[in-house]
């Protein structure tokens, strides 16, 4: 009987994939779909090093990013090309000529109550709805500061301004008429742990670097 629980407990943890985690190393898989694709999106956290592996909706890798948070780099790899280039990042453009409104509106997101933050990008005529989980993650600084304004597939997930910790389930992007552009699931966040060379660039590829 005893065994029984120890199992239990190790499923738990392994299973409970919104569970609060502190100092996580593991997987989060996401999915955007647009008005015309859909793209996957599989993001590998260890520590200060940060992978993000973008897929077609038919599994072909469309591109790659490399971060080490610690050294403040990102690269943007492509692998049929075998080629990489450093990616200018920038989070402070994240908190200007935007307009935040907090509600009380929630829903449940596999279990999960997310509360709805509607933020007005007033440049870009667009308005995106966040749903923020209660949780706190420790690795979404890291993710922000790895991703913000790269270009990636989740920019809006990434783009949340001041973030502290809170993570987004799901967004919700609208023009100002109130047409659909997109919208970002995040679909499961599994503890694990990921091998160091996951986080390193293939030898032969080389560097573009721009003028």
């Amino acid at each position: 009987m005893f065994a029984c629980y120890i199992v239990f407990f190790i499923l738990l943890l392994t299973t409970n994939a919104y569970s609060k985690v502190g100092g996580f190393e593991g997987k989060v898989n996401i999915v955007r779909e647009g008005a015309y694709d859909t793209i996957h999106v599989e993001v590998y956290i260890k520590g200060d090093l940060l992978r993000v592996n973008e897929f077609d909706k038919r599994g072909k890798l469309i591109r790659s990013y490399f971060a080490d948070v610690a050294t403040g780099s990102t690269y943007l790899v492509s692998f049929s090309n075998r080629m990489y280039s450093k990616v200018k990042t920038d989070n402070s453009l994240m908190v200007s000529n935007v307009e935040i409104i907090k509600s009380e509106n929630y829903i449940d997101i596999d279990g999960n109550r997310c509360y709805q933050w509607r933020v007005k990008n007033i440049a870009k005529q667009t308005e995106t709805t966040y749903w923020v989980s209660e949780s706190k993650y420790d690795f979404v600084p890291k993710l922000v500061s790895a991703l913000a304004n790269a270009g990636s597939a989740i920019d809006e997930l990434v783009s949340l301004p001041k973030p502290v910790g809170v993570l987004p389930l799901m967004v919700v992007d609208r023009t100002r008429f109130r047409k659909l552009r997109s919208s970002i699931k995040v679909l499961s966040i599994t503890p694990m742990a990921i091998s160091q060379a996951l986080f390193t660039i293939p030898e032969g590829f080389n560097e573009l670097i721009s003028s």
